[in-house]
């Protein structure tokens, strides 16, 4: 069996994003306090994956030689540790909702 392109999913998650952001900017969908919270529990899973798909993305190119490939390997290794962070910040977000 072949495996999947994981980044054809990484593509949908990152158009539904997309939509959300323009149909919020033009009025067409607004936030309420149950819509940000259900939005904060959203975006902490979206930002626990996206740290996982950068830390794997970093582990699968890290494996090929050359210079460049250093400093994309550690720049996605940092960009993975910057997005658990941001999943940790959003979860305390939502601890402190009421």
């Amino acid at each position: 069996m072949t495996p999947q392109n994981p980044s054809q999913h990484a593509r949908i998650a990152a158009d539904a994003l997309d939509r959300l952001v323009h149909d919020v900017q033009s009025g067409r969908a607004a936030w309420s306090p149950h819509t940000a919270r259900q939005a904060v529990d959203d975006l902490t899973r979206i930002t626990t994956a996206a740290s996982t798909a950068l830390q794997q993305l970093a582990a699968t190119l890290g494996q090929q030689p050359g210079p460049r490939t250093a400093q994309t390997v550690t720049a996605l290794h940092q960009a993975g540790q910057y997005t658990t962070t941001a999943a940790a910040q959003l979860a305390t977000a939502r601890h402190t909702m009421s």
